[in-house]
């Protein structure tokens, strides 16, 4: 019974990491298209990396017809899907070949910065993309405003507060897609892994955190945001602070775990603690974020007096 609850406790990181996939991805030309930027990496790396056996084969192939669904009806968003999955494939099977001890996440880091980085070189090749990219994927954003009818669901009134909500999301999109994007890498870690014969690929929410030199990409989105220079810096900063944002605000929740793992006993205390996280979601949000900016200063974890071995 033992080894099975370690196997079903490791499975939940990657559901997790899974969720906010398919929570924050913008690129979804099918209701599986998603599963692209999850199966594809995964696929790769482990016909790189792992031996031609039969399972492992098959799995990596069933992977990649997975994510080759909807051929037939394959538009410019499909191959923009199938695209950017195979950029973040090949960013981390380099991140894993050149740092195999690493963990999942500071490869899964680099795998994004890499295929933004390609993304940037073609950019500069063809000056046309960037304009022809933005269109196509705010595009989807304005058709599903016009599928629904706003007068079923209370009026102007709560369509100008839909479109106050996706205005920002069509302005911050790409960090949307880097946060997805490296979540779908930490599905693609634990596939690995699993193949591998690894007992817990991803390590306990608990655990998170990252480089404390990854604050200085906040402080660069924040000055980037009141400088006056220009739409580009404006939009380029409030991005990078979109994702350091959700970084923080993952590693805020990591320090609550950790300290509700550590403080609390009862299986119902820990289930009231949870459902009022829940109900008092902006209070939460608001001390996780908090709590994962200081948590590079101060290393909340690390404080003397509470054990964390509750695993």
């Amino acid at each position: 019974m033992g080894p099975l609850r370690e196997r079903w406790s490791g499975l939940w990181p990657a559901a997790g990491l899974l969720l906010l996939v398919m929570l924050l991805s913008p690129l979804s030309s099918s209701p599986l298209g998603l599963m692209a930027i999850v199966g594809v990496p995964a696929a790769v790396a482990i016909l790189t990396f792992e031996p031609p056996q039969s399972g492992s084969a098959f799995l990596a192939l069933l992977l990649l017809a997975g994510a080759g669904l909807g051929f037939q009806e394959a538009g410019p968003l499909w191959f923009m899907e199938r695209g950017w999955a195979l950029l973040l494939a090949g960013g981390f099977v380099l991140s894993t070949a050149l740092a195999p001890g690493r963990g999942v996440f500071d490869r899964s880091l680099w795998a994004v910065a890499t295929a933004g980085a390609t993304v940037a070189v073609l950019a500069v090749l063809r000056p046309e993309l960037p304009a022809d990219l933005d269109w196509r994927i705010t595009a989807q954003f304005s058709q599903a405003l016009a599928a629904h009818d706003f007068n079923a669901w209370g009026g102007r009134s709560v369509e100008a507060t839909v479109r106050g909500i996706v205005s920002v999301w069509e302005a911050v999109y790409p960090a949307m897609l880097a946060l997805a994007s490296i979540s779908a890498l930490g599905v693609a870690g634990y596939i690995l892994g699993r193949v591998r014969g690894e007992r817990r690929p991803l390590p306990p929410l608990r655990e998170f955190r990252f480089g404390d030199h990854l604050a200085w990409v906040l402080v660069l989105g924040l000055a980037l945001l009141v400088i006056p220079a220009g739409a580009w810096a404006e939009r380029a900063g409030g991005n990078m602070v979109t994702v350091m944002g959700g970084l923080y605000l993952l590693r805020g929740l990591a320090v609550l775990v950790w300290l509700g793992a550590s403080v609390l006993s009862s299986g119902w205390v820990i289930a009231v603690w949870v459902l009022a996280a829940l109900v008092l979601y902006p209070v939460t949000a608001g001390a996780a974020l908090v709590m994962g900016i200081s948590d590079t200063w101060l290393d909340l974890r690390s404080r003397p007096g509470v054990k964390t071995d509750g695993g």
